[in-house]
């Protein structure tokens, strides 16, 4: 989930809880400004592609065309009022009497399971770039192409990784 709001600096101590828009229409404010402006800034506040785009980051969107994102690609969708970024993993071909081409199946890096497939009128974007406090990274870069396609070839096994790192973290709270 990711809010359209401005950089605020956390408390320490604090946790930050995620951001919920109170609009039901979330995500179709953010598809107006897509339409209107080519981009959206926003700020992520889920930990669903942890560790590589983190709470408190700001994504750069872009608009993009739909049968052109890739495996490896982040995307931003709006499903039930709310913005979700997540990576695709794989284009799936839609049904034979299906009018839309295909769709693209979703997941958040540090998920366990793939999100419904997103259709092209759920798409609002690709993500670009990430800003964290003062770094940049580049979303475009070959290397971070070449990471992004690795980490979606081996996205069905973070459950292997990621199911221990929250058990432990449920036996050994801070």
């Amino acid at each position: 989930m990711i809010s359209l709001a401005s950089a605020v600096s956390r408390a320490r101590g604090k946790r930050e809880e995620p951001f919920i828009s109170p609009d039901p229409n979330f995500a179709l404010l953010v598809a107006d400004k897509m339409r209107s402006q080519g981009s959206v800034y926003l700020r992520v506040s889920g930990g669903s592609m942890v560790p590589w785009i983190r709470a408190g980051d700001f994504v750069f969107v872009r608009q993009s065309d739909f049968t052109k994102v890739g495996v490896g690609d982040v995307i931003c969708f709006g499903r039930n009022g709310l913005v979700v970024t997540h990576r695709v993993i794989r284009r799936v071909a839609a049904v034979p009497h299906e009018k839309t081409a295909s769709f693209l199946l979703t997941k958040g890096d540090a998920s366990d399971e793939a999100d419904l497939p997103v259709s092209p009128a759920e798409f609002l974007g690709r993500a670009t770039r990430i800003h964290r406090s003062r770094h940049h990274i580049d979303l475009d870069s070959f290397a971070r192409v070449l990471l992004g396609r690795l980490l979606a070839r081996f996205s069905r096994m973070s459950r292997l990784l990621y199911g221990p790192l929250r058990l432990s973290k449920q036996l050994f709270p801070r």
